[in-house]
């Protein structure tokens, strides 16, 4: 039972959600997560009950329910106490946001990293540094952001956010799931599969100032880049993304995955930084958990989110897929996960 400090609580997890990252870090940990002690404990989403409080803790009491986000991985903590793939987790008090009663775990669990992610993308001044999200009436800016991924767990949250923050939103998802993100705010919703879609994206923006595109998902980059090339405005990609897929690497006998894989993806990545430059077109990689370094993070899950939650202004999306439920059929549902899933988030509930 993990004892919590100055400004962390303990959280009974009720629910735990898996993000492909965690699949990846479980695979090639040495690679991607070089600094992480072992042993660890994988996993950033939760929700739950508050169990403990620590010295200062003023915001939430033992019993009240809560998601959050859980940095176990994360360079800042690279802690197992608080990695989320157990029954209790330290959080850190900033990065916990109270549940309200109409919501259910599982909705909960959906959010922290995806938010997070998204957060991170569309407002550290190193990213795309836009006006943050008001839980009134945001100040309309006029001005568009391109999600390319709409349907993702973290495009969901990134078309939300945009929208609160005052400004108009551009999105790419099969037309499956067209509705679900029109109804989140997205203004238009374009087919990531027509093979004429960055060309049609940039015809409808003609005139239309852009502040820049968020990439999610495997091969987004490219696209995004060019698009935004061919657009009036900020010419700016921020990637939450890979050139080639990462999620497939074996648990054991790596040596052959990665000397065919490995040079593929530092190829990829030089391959979008010499087109970006050819193009006049700025590129960062976003990494998730950045915003709990500074104020961005307590803006998101205190100021923002709380309230947005609680008013209904924002809803979890995508819906819950709930593939286990108890600790041991974590596995299961990471096998789950690497199957694909769409418009959904693999939850496992305790």
């Amino acid at each position: 039972m993990p004892q919590p400090s100055a400004g962390e609580i303990v959280v009974r997890n009720r629910a735990i959600a898996l993000n492909p990252f965690d699949g990846i870090v479980q695979t090639l940990g040495s690679v991607v997560t070089p600094w992480l002690a072992y042993p660890a404990v994988l996993g950033s989403d939760v929700a739950g009950e508050v169990a403990a409080t620590g010295p200062g803790v003023t915001r939430f009491k033992p019993g009240d329910r809560v998601l959050g986000l859980a940095l176990g991985i994360d360079k800042i903590a690279n802690r197992p106490t608080e990695g989320a793939y157990q029954h209790y987790v330290l959080l850190r008090e900033g990065a916990v946001t109270a549940l309200p009663d109409a919501l259910t775990f599982e909705q909960g669990a959906v959010l922290p990293l995806a938010i997070a992610t998204a957060s991170c993308g569309l407002f550290l001044g190193d990213q795309l540094a836009l006006q943050k999200p008001t839980v009134s009436a945001a100040r309309r800016t006029g001005a568009t952001v391109i999600v390319w991924g709409g349907a993702t767990s973290v495009g969901n949250c990134a078309i939300q956010l945009a929208v609160a923050a005052g400004y108009d939103v551009v999105t790419t998802a099969s037309p499956r799931s067209a509705p679900s993100l029109r109804a989140l705010g997205a203004k238009s919703v374009f087919d990531r599969n027509d093979p004429r879609v960055v060309s049609t994206m940039a015809q409808d923006l003609k005139g239309v100032e852009v502040v820049g595109a968020l990439a999610l998902g495997v091969g987004s980059g490219r696209p995004c880049i060019d698009l935004v090339a061919r657009c009036q405005g900020r010419r700016f990609v921020a990637m939450a993304s890979a050139p080639v897929a990462l999620d497939d690497a074996p648990l054991a006998k790596q040596f052959g995955w990665k000397l065919q894989r490995l040079p593929r993806v530092g190829f990829g990545f030089l391959s979008l930084a010499i087109r970006a430059r050819l193009q006049g077109v700025r590129t960062s990689s976003i990494w998730g958990t950045a915003l709990v370094q500074g104020p961005l993070g307590r803006g998101i899950f205190v100021d923002f989110l709380e309230a947005a939650l609680a008013s209904g202004q924002f809803v979890p999306a995508p819906v819950p897929l709930v593939a286990g439920r108890s600790l041991n059929e974590i596995p299961q549902a990471m096998a789950r996960l690497r199957q694909g899933v769409s418009a959904q988030k693999v939850v496992v509930t305790l």
